[in-house]
């Protein structure tokens, strides 16, 4: 099959990656896969593997206008494809405006659950055009699979969990990684490292993380919360940090080619996000074998196991989360268990696990196109 996949950003975060992995895949399976990108970084930058088919960097309404434009001008009839997928609900919504009749089938990959916005009346009634206008959906979670059949989608949905390639996480070596990262920071080795990993925007509520750590070094724990990652809000945690007295106990490190390293080197993960399907930093910290504490969002309790490889609370609460991650801090042993347990169990989540079963689906698509002409 040749496969053509649509991304948001000519970057390389956690969907954007997760769509370059399973086109790997794929290929080394004997399809022909190509990812474009609707527009460039945040910050207009570029990604070489994923070519950008505008030069609008914001997404607004006249970023999606343009972008139906580019697929379109790409895509044509649909010649030579066999299956197009739309990584995301703004992939999605410009692959609606585009398409024409005559296209291969559309796939809509979800990934995070829809907003509450989405269903008033206006609004909703976008919505279910958009989902009209795909032939099948992928759904990380229950809840996604709900809001398709909310938006009347009545074509097949698959659930398909995210994934990651493991090697470069599985190779970590922890005790090496974290001897690395404590002397990069100027830690001390008694030091404990908490990790918030992934790009400074509103969703992922990184001023949370600042909390937490302030409270933790409230119950007595010489704590560094070391972020990885950047974004429009990185000012407003900095300030945020100043207020809470903790502004010395806060390491930016940017964006990292080497997330391996940074989730090898902290002893724990925080996930403070409001919302999530299947986030890929959790399963790439699972690989690296670092115990995650997070919220109860989306699926992410089919990766972390509450009280097996990690913590999952009951509700979105910083002062709970502060609590189990000094529980965790006080028990070494403790988090060995995790560590073992995340990586041994990791593994189901590799690409190469979930690339064949999208290539079955694909195949059940296309058949099943062709023998509706």
């Amino acid at each position: 099959m040749r496969v053509v996949h649509f991304v948001g950003r000519s970057h390389r975060r956690g969907a954007e990656r997760a769509a370059l992995e399973l086109a790997e895949e794929l290929d080394a399976l004997g399809h022909r896969d190509e990812v474009y990108a609707l527009h460039p970084g945040f910050d207009g930058s570029r990604d070489p593997d994923l070519p950008a088919i505008t030069g609008r960097a914001r997404m607004d309404l006249v970023g999606l206008v343009a972008a139906s434009r580019a697929v379109r001008a790409r895509l044509g009839r649909g010649d030579g494809y066999d299956v197009v997928v739309a990584h995301g609900g703004w992939a999605m919504q410009a692959l609606a405006l585009a398409r024409r009749r005559g296209w291969p089938p559309v796939v809509w990959q979800r990934i995070l659950d829809l907003p509450d916005a989405v269903w008033a009346p206006h609004r909703a009634a976008w919505w279910r055009y958009v989902a009209r206008r795909a032939d099948a959906a992928v759904v990380l979670t229950r809840a996604n699979a709900g809001e398709m059949e909310r938006l009347g989608f009545t074509g097949p949905v698959w659930p398909i969990p995210n994934s990651r390639r493991p090697d470069r996480f599985a190779a970590v070596d922890r005790a090496a990684a974290r001897a690395r990262l404590a002397a990069e920071l100027g830690a001390q080795p008694a030091q404990a490292l908490l990790g918030l990993v992934g790009h400074l925007i509103e969703q992922k509520r990184p001023e949370r993380a600042i909390d937490v750590l302030a409270r933790v070094r409230g119950h007595g724990e010489d704590a560094l919360l070391v972020i990885a990652g950047d974004g429009p809000l990185r000012a407003a945690v900095e300030r945020e940090a100043r207020a809470r007295g903790v502004a010395g106990h806060v390491r930016f490190l940017g964006e990292r080619t080497d997330v391996e390293h940074v989730l090898g080197g902290v002893d724990l993960l925080l996930l403070t996000s409001d919302s999530e399907g299947i986030p890929g930093v959790v399963i790439e910290a699972q690989m690296t074998g670092c115990p995650v504490v997070t919220f109860p969002l989306g699926a992410v309790a089919d990766v972390v196991v509450d009280g097996e490889t990690g913590v999952v609370l009951a509700e979105p609460d910083v002062a709970a989360m502060a609590d189990a991650v000094v529980s965790l801090l006080r028990d070494p042993a403790r988090r060995a268990r995790c560590s073992a347990a995340a990586r041994a169990r990791s593994g189901r989540f590799a690409t190469a696990c979930t690339a064949p079963v999208y290539a079955a689906r694909f195949e059940e698509l296309r058949a099943a196109r062709g023998a509706g002409r």
